[in-house]
């Protein structure tokens, strides 16, 4: 995939959103920063809780406002979204950024027929009559590959099957030719063929439509086939971001390392067992000080420190001058570099 202008459509710059509980604040996203231009895909991954959710609700502008305090900047456009208000965030939403939920079914009104929550989603932005959008939405159904568009248009969501409902979900994500989507775990609960189907679904509707796409998923393996650039998050922070060929062929964050060395391999020996890893996300009501993946990391405190207590800054690879692949972690690059080598080399992932 490749881009056409060269410039983010959006521009995410020290994201962070806490949640006020009774048990106190969560601190769901903390200091995320990342860009993604036009006919670019970006796959933000992590366990569940690392706040890759939180952050693709943020940028829709769908937390309540009530309970959540938002600060730094996402910037579509050159337009700081935080700072707009509910009847303005409508108009984006939908028309300019489009999201894929991760359960159709739940996403999906139950009560109403697939065709007219697209009708629906069409005619909030478009001056349309019925019949138009009616035409519109059963084109949508078609591009998605849904056969017999006009009769599935009058179905209902349990009538159709988990994958016909997610590209009924993805045929509403696009049918008003949005620049951003986001598809939050969009292959979850879907068997391996159809999983591979909508993936090349969105491949081929994201060259279509020059759409920027930003993938949250838990898989590196989605990743390594849609994305052009990866942002690793944990505990709310990033880890790790650059190129998929730079992280999935030279990872430098240890928790990187769990990720691909969790991954089943064609190239290691089928009887080995698979080496999660070891421990538990944080509770985001009490994150750990210094380096949030510290608990969990065999290199923690490998020189006496100070992941335990100093927050490591996000920097750029100096040794192999990649300014654009980025990690934050205290371990020096060097000792990243070999540490890495023997990490892989020890579980047969491909080089």
């Amino acid at each position: 995939m490749t881009s056409n202008t060269g410039t983010p459509y959006i521009e995410v710059t020290d994201l962070r959103v806490k949640f006020a509980t009774e048990d106190g604040a969560v601190r769901a996203v903390d200091g995320v920063t990342f860009s993604v231009e036009r006919g670019k895909t970006l796959g933000i991954v992590g366990e569940s809780g690392s706040g890759k959710s939180v952050t693709s609700l943020a940028i829709m502008g769908l937390l309540n406002r009530k309970t959540t305090t938002m600060t730094g900047e996402v910037k579509v456009e050159g337009r700081n979204i935080l700072n707009l208000d509910e009847p303005e965030l409508r108009k984006l939403r939908g028309r300019d950024i489009s999201m894929i939920f991760q359960d159709a079914l739940t996403a999906l009104h139950p009560f109403y027929t697939i065709g007219r929550q697209i009708v629906e989603a069409y005619r909030v932005h478009h001056d349309v009559s019925k019949a138009e959008a009616r035409k519109r939405a059963i084109e949508m159904l078609d591009r998605v590959g849904i056969p017999q568009p006009d009769k599935r248009f009058k179905q209902y969501p349990h009538e159709f099957s988990g994958g016909m409902r997610q590209r009924a979900m993805i045929a509403m994500s696009l049918v008003n030719d949005p620049n951003l989507l986001i598809a939050d775990e969009p292959t979850t609960a879907l068997d391996v063929t159809v999983q591979a189907q909508i993936l090349d679904l969105l491949e081929d509707l994201q060259r279509e439509f020059n759409s920027a796409v930003i993938i949250i998923t838990h898989d590196l393996g989605v990743v390594s086939q849609v994305a052009d650039e990866v942002l690793v998050m944990y505990g709310g922070r990033v880890a790790e971001y650059g190129t998929v060929e730079q992280v999935m062929r030279s990872a430098q964050h240890p928790y990187t390392w769990g990720l691909l060395a969790s991954m089943p391999s064609l190239h290691g020996d089928p009887d080995e067992d698979l080496r999660p890893i070891k421990g538990n996300p944080p509770s985001l009501l009490n994150v750990p000080s210094g380096c949030v993946f510290h608990p969990r990391c065999a290199y923690a405190m490998l020189n006496g420190g100070p992941c335990d207590i100093e927050v490591p800054q996000r920097l750029p690879l100096r040794l192999t001058n990649e300014p654009n692949h980025t990690v934050a972690c205290h371990l020096p690059e060097r000792e990243r570099q070999q540490t890495y080598r023997d990490e892989i080399a020890s579980v047969g992932v491909a080089q």
